[in-house]
């Protein structure tokens, strides 16, 4: 697992699980998002976004595989 500093106020990080194609986004709250079917030339695009945090909305905003987790 892979784990990729955000640097927002809200995210603090994600991990990327390249086996299950899972990103887990971590919330500065506690929660906890997974989102599935998140393929390694996505991780890649988040990696050299400029702004992860707008990466990661983007990503999340088309992801109908969501889980939360408190």
């Amino acid at each position: 697992m892979k784990v990729i500093s955000i640097g927002s106020k809200q995210i603090p990080y994600v991990h990327y699980d390249d086996q299950a194609s899972q990103m887990h986004i971590h919330y500065f709250t506690g929660q906890t998002l997974t989102c599935s079917g998140i393929e390694p030339d996505q991780y890649r695009l988040l990696l050299q976004s400029p702004n992860r945090y707008d990466m990661i909305m983007k990503m999340t905003a088309v992801q109908p595989q969501l889980t939360r987790q408190d």
